[in-house]
């Protein structure tokens, strides 16, 4: 940027002088861009098992330097693609390059890194460093590993090996004659930021894991290396024997409301576990940002053909083959102002304000879909008033005070619904009548004083697995939201101050989410998000005496909803939050589907072999006794980022790969012990994110040997 420029934006923020995120600055810098590709081999810093190879896209500032880096990482997704001149497009439909590094006649490789070209230039013309891997050797669609099932871990060894020979490069010179130029001096080791997409997104989280572990190698070998951001789209989580959280970063989670693949957005429960973090120091921001009417894929524009075929209580912002500007631009106006925001010598915090909900979102994006937003500026430290995270018993606040409920149907604590985190709480409260109420208490006598607070802040979700709303939650959603209730403190005189509505706060829409493999197949995705309300909008209060919150439900007829994490906090909010709402919703959305690609001859699945094994010792591992159920279909098994899943019964299995390049042909590996409990006769049933399932009959062990 331009010194007059940063001048501008810091005097403004020294002053105090409001300054929209819709501002925006010319980009200063032409960007060069070019690519290195090193021999593959058996990296023991990366794995033993299979052969890898440093290979990725550089974009820079075509003058100066030194510049922040970002590093990129796709994820799980075909290697090797042929293209379709009928529809226009490449279907990735194998993974060869995986296995041998070359792909069959007819075939291309898939340059999955290339397929956010669009975020890595725009990013490099404000003066940063952008690094985007391919991790197709031996990682992408690679056969698993029992503690690293989705390779997660492999992933972050990968990012880290990179990160190593870029720092030899950035010192010593010597960088590839293909990239067509030189990074000696160019990178700022000190100011890194990272982007993970899928099984990129915990593959990041792996990274910085084990670069800060006790007994790491990895600081001896990358001099001053420091992470300092990360931003995930649609990633998963728990695919590995380690809980990898965002600890140590800022942090925002991109969730593709209508994805077809992570289905259950599982990418939210990093940003439940760092509610609850006790150890992190720093106040680091994490906020997720829930994009209704988005798919998977179409945040790379190398993969083609859409993960969705439509969406239930939203729009889609994509057709069903070759990609979508829309969502691209959802990931433009939030991945810029992040990386803006957070990393280099000069960050703008006036980006951040894009992730904070009490302040508006610029027209540019509310006027294709809506959106909501979770956030928390200093998660879980003693500058925040704890109210109630709702881990105590149904009725006790967290400062073990009792709590008030009057008129619900019901009102209760525990766990939230499937897409959360299994240790988030929170409490289940529905009504069908006017004016009750739930009042969660802090203190008791003559209350606390909170002055010093700023905020009032709590998440929400509406919820419509309770089978009294499911017809009310499947009805068109509202552009201000569907749900509505009042808001009040309460002084130690049982005085409530003026209420504020919900609705002045946050638009809570009724929960939908990606149609799979019929129009009554689909995805109800309940996420919790962010409500921030100045403490200054409460009148005719006393701060000094205050006991407790008061919600009133006399603003929508009925409904269920989640409350979760009741906090004060002392970080001040938006003054004069506005809620600014489109209506993008319908009922139920699908997108056309070619005829040739719907006009596939009839399914058929079989199970082709049942083996018994017995495993190798190695050094860290005994040697166990194992069965690999061989499976073949007509369709082929996708190659997404949700775990496949093989069910016998109710019994669910999750370790498989792809024999050979095929992805006709999938096998998965059981214990003995697990294998033996089955039963001849239990149904076979494989599911691989929403994509339709694959039925294998009955399970017939008297074939296997």
């Amino acid at each position: 940027m331009r010194p007059i420029a940063q001048f501008i934006i810091n005097l403004f923020i020294f002053l105090g002088i409001g300054l929209s995120t819709n501002t925006v600055f010319a980009a200063t810098f032409d960007v060069l861009d070019g690519e290195y590709k090193l021999p593959a081999s058996i990296d023991p810093a990366v794995t033993t098992k299979a052969k890898t190879e440093l290979w990725a896209h550089v974009w820079r500032p075509n003058t100066g330097g030194p510049y922040p880096l970002v590093v990129f990482l796709h994820g799980n997704h075909g290697t090797c693609g042929k293209f379709i001149p009928e529809l226009g497009v490449r279907d990735d439909d194998r993974i060869d390059y995986t296995q041998t590094g070359k792909c069959p006649e007819g075939y291309v490789v898939t340059p999955n890194h290339l397929g956010y070209s669009y975020l890595a230039q725009n990013l490099a013309t404000y003066g940063f460093i952008v690094v985007s891997i391919n991790a197709n050797r031996g990682v992408t669609a690679a056969n698993p590993e029992g503690k690293d099932t989705g390779l997660n871990l492999r992933r972050g060894r990968l990012v880290l090996r990179h990160l190593q020979e870029l720092a030899t490069w950035n010192a010593k010179g010597g960088t590839p004659a293909s990239l067509g130029f030189e990074l000696k001096g160019m990178i700022d080791f000190t100011q890194v930021g990272l982007m993970g997409h899928s099984r990129g997104g915990e593959g990041m989280r792996a990274a910085v894991a084990q670069f800060n572990d006790p007994d790491s190698p990895w600081p001896k070998q990358i001099n001053r290396l420091k992470f300092r951001s990360l931003f995930e789209i649609g990633p998963v989580d728990g695919q590995t024997n380690r809980i990898l959280n965002p600890k140590g970063l800022v942090w925002n989670v991109l969730l593709p409301s209508c994805d077809g693949d992570v289905s259950d957005l599982q990418g939210i429960k990093p940003f439940d576990r760092m509610l609850q973090d006790k150890t992190e120091i720093k106040r680091l921001t994490k906020s997720s940002f829930q994009v209704f009417g988005a798919n998977h894929n179409f945040y790379n524009t190398e993969w083609q053909v859409s993960d969705s075929l439509g969406c239930r209580g939203q729009t889609p912002l994509f057709p069903f083959l070759v990609g979508s500007a829309t969502q691209r631009s959802t990931a433009l106006q939030t991945l810029i102002p992040f990386f803006r925001s957070n990393l280099g010598p000069t960050p703008l915090p006036v980006f951040a304000q894009r992730f904070d909900p009490s302040y508006p979102l610029p027209e540019s994006l509310t006027e294709k879909t809506f959106y909501a937003r979770g956030f928390a500026h200093n998660p879980y430290t003693s500058k925040d008033f704890i109210l109630d995270d709702f881990d105590h018993d149904t009725g006790i606040s967290s400062q073990n005070v009792e709590n008030q409920a009057s008129g619900l149907l019901d009102y209760a604590h525990g766990a939230t619904s499937g897409n959360h985190d299994l240790t988030q709480r929170a409490a289940l409260v529905s009504w069908n009548q006017p004016d009750g109420f739930l009042q969660i208490n802090a203190a008791t006598g003559q209350g606390v004083n909170i002055n010093n607070y700023r905020t009032l802040e709590f998440r929400v979700m509406l919820s419509c697995f309770d089978e009294r709303f499911e017809q009310t939650c499947l009805i068109r959603s509202k552009p201000t939201g569907d749900v509505n209730f009042s808001i009040s403190l309460v002084d130690a005189d049982a005085k409530l101050s003026e209420p504020v509505a919900l609705k002045d706060y946050a638009a809570v829409h009724r929960p939908g989410g990606s149609v799979q493999y019929s129009p009554t197949a689909y995805i109800r995705n309940e996420i919790l998000q962010t409500v921030r309300i100045p403490l200054s909008n409460f009148k005719n209060i006393d701060l000094s005496r205050f006991i407790g919150v008061r919600f009133t439900f006399n603003r929508s007829e009925k409904a269920a909803i989640y409350l979760a994490n009741l906090h004060l906090t002392r970080t001040p909010t938006n003054e004069n939050a506005s809620i600014a709402a489109v209506d993008t919703s319908t009922e139920l959305t699908t997108v056309a589907q070619p005829a040739l690609w719907k006009n596939t001859p009839m399914e058929q699945n079989k199970v082709v072999d049942i083996r018994h094994l017995r495993t190798e010792a190695s050094a860290t591992e005994r040697s166990s006794s194992v069965v690999e159920i061989e499976l073949a279909s007509t369709r082929p098994f996708t190659v997404g980022n949700a775990l496949p899943t093989l069910m016998i019964k109710d019994k669910a299995f999750n370790l498989a790969h792809y024999p050979t390049g095929d992805t006709h042909q999938l096998v998965f590996t059981l214990e003995e012990a697990e294998f033996a409990k089955a039963q001849t006769g239990d149904p076979l049933i494989v599911h691989m994110g929403g994509s339709r399932p694959w039925v294998f009959g009955a399970l017939d062990k008297t074939v296997s040997h």
